[in-house]
């Protein structure tokens, strides 16, 4: 049976009783969830005490059957609605149970309309042409299914007074202390001052011009994330970077060989110690769960599908993933009458929707997000002094809405020339320099407060090294002020922390 109809009379008979509790339900209960044989009286009913709530009117059986009668409805067994709405007052009802029939009632609903969503894509799946592809069937039914269900966001949305719950969750965190939120990452320098860059519901943004490796640190970070914490990764890939690409990037990265040996096949021509390493990898990767889709030409929805279908089938209900997407851009040649920066500013709104509301455990996130994006002209650093790059939000390109839906937002790039002459290679050959904190780590100094660098008080930066397609930490910008400033030695050991690497997890 896909309706209930004591739970239908026990809804309205508690709106008799306490209209006020409207206000909880009202974001995902209508009259269209009425559906048993009543249904046109019981629609009729709920409708007409929406409306006197919303107008501020008493909410009285007698007026309340006046105007039912009045809507002139004719009702099946000759019915008499001013005696069904007298006997529905008359019902014995728990006070404050309204939100909790209203749920059970919304389940019918949604079994209603995956019931007709099957339906319609059986008659979708039969009269599909026979040349579609794949991705075209599944998209088929995806469009259907979605169309229906994930309108339906049930949960407590109505405002509550946070200064309730302050106690409880104080004290209960005190007896049960947090040593992480969301999943570090292999970087010393930048879980403690930034804490971690994977919060669930969270997205973070790297910013880059083309070629300098936002890529690489972004594949570079999920995996090592991955390793440690033993979650698969899904990476979207806009098109620009083929699997096999990727494959060769990933195991020149772990194993130090370089690129070039490895894609042309010659690494077992490089000698015994070049043939260890790349086969060092196969057992270090045996377990690795990296997921990799080109979604090159795909729309946001599309987008957003393959990751629901992905986590529901590859991950499950409740377990952590990291999901990965190279880059954020427009990707389909129909964008309507739509400029670039709002078919951006789209994806970025589905995205956080998607890991932030909809693909939920408990009402809690599961997912977090790291992607990238292409700077604009400021963010060029080529014959340019360190004095000369502007190191801020103005260097993002498009939306303004990728700033603002970011929990993290980093810029990577190249170190100029004066700032490699003056550093010398042992402080790395990039700079990750963040613009956006939504959260801190314990290190909130580091993200604050100004380093003094000279005559100079610059915002802190990372250093990293990038090496064959691996990068490792070295240490920030305070490391290299103690150096210049004489407090270190450069060729000193004690600098910086050994930094994590793959051999590492």
């Amino acid at each position: 049976m896909i309706y209930n109809f004591e739970l239908e009379k026990q809804l309205l008979a508690g709106l008799l009783k306490e209209p006020e509790s409207l206000a909880e339900i009202s974001n995902f209960i209508s009259n269209s969830d009425f559906y048993s044989k009543q249904s046109s009286l019981h629609s009729a009913i709920f409708r007409i005490i929406q409306q006197a709530i919303d107008a501020g009117d008493e909410i009285d059986e007698i007026i309340i059957a006046q105007r039912v009668n009045d809507v002139g409805l004719s009702f099946e067994d000759n019915l008499n609605p001013s005696d069904y709405i007298k006997s529905l007052s008359l019902r014995k009802v728990p006070k404050g149970n309204i939100l909790k029939t209203a749920k059970e009632l919304k389940k019918y609903t949604i079994r209603r309309e995956i019931l007709d969503s099957s339906q319609e894509i059986a008659k979708k799946m039969k009269n599909i042409a026979p040349e579609s592809s794949y991705r075209d069937i599944i998209e088929v039914a995806d469009n259907v299914y979605n169309s229906r269900i994930n309108l339906y966001e049930i949960g407590n949305d109505s405002p509550e007074n946070i200064y309730e719950e302050m106690e409880a969750l104080v004290e209960e965190r005190g007896n049960n202390p947090v040593t992480e939120f969301g999943m570090m990452g292999p970087h010393g320098k930048i879980n403690d001052i930034y804490g971690s860059l994977l919060r669930a519901g969270n997205i973070t943004v790297i910013v880059a011009r083309s070629g300098v490796g936002k890529t690489q640190f972004c594949m570079d970070y999920s995996t090592k994330v991955s390793l440690k914490y033993d979650v698969p990764v899904l990476h979207f890939d806009n098109g620009e970077m083929s699997k096999e690409e990727l494959i060769m990037r990933q195991c020149a990265a772990i194993s130090g060989v370089p690129m070039h040996l490895l894609e042309n096949g010659k690494w077992r021509q490089a000698g015994e110690d070049v043939v260890e390493k790349v086969r060092s990898v196969w057992p270090r990767v045996k377990n690795l769960k990296f997921y990799y889709y080109n979604v090159g030409g795909m729309d946001v929805d599309s987008m957003v599908n393959t990751l629901k279908r992905f986590y529901y089938a590859k991950v499950g209900r409740g377990n952590q993933m990291v999901f990965s997407f190279d880059y954020i851009k427009t990707t389909s040649e129909n964008n309507g009458n739509k400029s670039e920066w709002q078919v951006v500013g789209e994806m970025v709104d589905k995205f956080k929707k998607c890991v932030q509301k909809e693909i939920l455990h408990d009402g809690n996130p599961v997912i977090p997000m790291i992607t990238s994006v292409q700077s604009n002209r400021y963010g060029i650093t080529t014959n340019r002094t360190s004095q000369n790059i502007v190191d801020d939000e103005s260097i993002v390109s498009l939306s303004d809405r990728i700033t603002q839906f970011c929990s993290h937002m980093f810029i990577l790039r190249s170190k100029t020339t004066d700032e490699v002459e003056t550093e010398g290679g042992r402080f790395g050959t990039h700079k990750l320099i963040n613009v956006k904190a939504r959260h801190l780590g314990s290190d909130i100094a580091g993200a604050v407060e100004p380093v003094s660098i000279g005559d100079s008080l610059r915002k802190n930066a990372i250093n990293l090294d990038f090496n064959n397609f691996n990068i490792t930490e070295r240490g920030d910008l305070r490391d290299i002020a103690r150096v210049l400033n004489g407090e270190e030695d450069l060729d000193s050991d004690g600098i910086q922390e050994t930094i994590p690497d793959f051999d590492q997890f």
